[in-house]
């Protein structure tokens, strides 16, 4: 099965540089992040989708809708393909990275109510392995950034500290074959 793993569309809140993992709180895309979802679509138009899983997140939701525009199968929302919950939910994306990059162990640091990397990493594997017998051709996977690090972690064999060093862009996509 051929998997497109694809980052959502830029956000209000990329743009303020905040933290966001709560699905209760309702973060859209700005137009740049539809005018990236539109053009992912075209870029994708001629691989039919057998299935499509998504984050329980707005902006993860709105992109995998742009990107399908009605020829998709039903969408399949999966709690395991939500961004990392931070322990730091509408504070500055700085403020976190500063704290998780001071603690003697960044990777098994969390705050609050927050998961760790790796107990986020834990979770997309979970995902990944019940993904691997689902059956379908081809399937779509609209997420996030530390999500995809993960994806990327298992497929190319990568330690959390490559893991780290990934980077996606908005509507940028990782490719594998399961």
């Amino acid at each position: 099965m051929r998997v497109i793993f694809m980052r959502h569309g830029e956000s209000e809140y990329n743009l303020r540089k905040l933290c966001n993992a709560d699905p209760a709180v309702a973060v859209g895309l700005t137009e740049d992040g539809r005018a990236q979802s539109r053009r992912a679509a075209q870029r994708w138009r001629d691989l039919p989708f057998g299935r499509v899983y998504v984050s329980r997140l707005q902006r993860a939701q709105e992109t995998a809708a742009i990107v399908c525009g009605g020829h998709c199968p039903a969408i399949c929302v999966d709690a395991r393909l939500d961004d990392r919950r931070t322990g730091y939910e509408g504070r500055p994306v700085e403020t976190y990275l500063r704290a998780m990059g001071a603690a003697p162990d960044p990777f098994d640091w969390k705050a609050g109510d927050g998961e760790s990397y790796r107990e986020m990493v834990a979770r997309v594997d979970d995902f990944l392995d019940d993904l691997a017998g689902a059956g379908a051709q081809s399937a779509l996977v609209v997420t996030h950034h530390e999500v995809l690090q993960a994806v990327a972690g298992r497929f190319r064999r990568l330690d959390l500290d490559a893991m780290w060093r990934v980077w996606l862009g908005h509507c940028e996509t990782l490719s594998f074959e399961l």
